[in-house]
């Protein structure tokens, strides 16, 4: 049972960071507070733009939990502090590559696999174009949008 406790949004933020992918229910027990407190919590850093929220969807007619995960700095291999949400140049470009590469002979629109990556329709949009234009995804059909990855000989 929780106890109560006073916890800062800085303690949370701190928790949140050790237990990416937590659930409010998760961080309540970490932090010694009641679920509805940290669930609060977590809706004031959402929208602060510190904490990011992954809707935990359905299995079956069960609702599952929402996982949470920081969007504090942290750096990177180079030593350069990066959002954890904000990409690098070309990277969505390679992540969009890799989700078509695994999924052969599929045609995927940029709202699933923007929904799938995490990532904005418009920004895959625009990087399913450089790879049409690269020779590295085809384009299927026009209207829906749909692309395959272009598969090596």
């Amino acid at each position: 049972m929780a106890t109560t406790q006073k916890v800062s949004p800085e303690q949370v933020v701190e928790v949140l960071a050790a237990h990416r992918g937590a659930t409010s229910a998760e961080l309540a027990e970490i932090l010694g507070i009641g679920q509805s407190t940290a669930a609060k919590h977590l809706a004031t850093l959402e929208v602060a733009g510190t904490a990011r929220r992954d809707p935990g969807g359905r299995e079956g007619g069960r609702r599952l939990a929402d996982r949470w995960s920081t969007t504090a700095p942290t750096p990177d291999k180079a030593g350069t502090v990066r959002s954890a949400d904000r990409l690098g140049r070309g990277a969505l470009g390679a992540l969009v590559r890799e989700y078509l590469a695994a999924r052969p002979g599929e045609d995927l629109g940029p709202t699933q696999i923007g929904k799938a990556l995490g990532r904005s329709q418009g920004a895959v949009s625009n990087a399913l174009a450089r790879l049409e234009a690269g020779g590295e995804a085809q384009l299927v059909t026009a209207s829906p949008r749909r692309y395959r990855i272009v598969e090596s000989r």
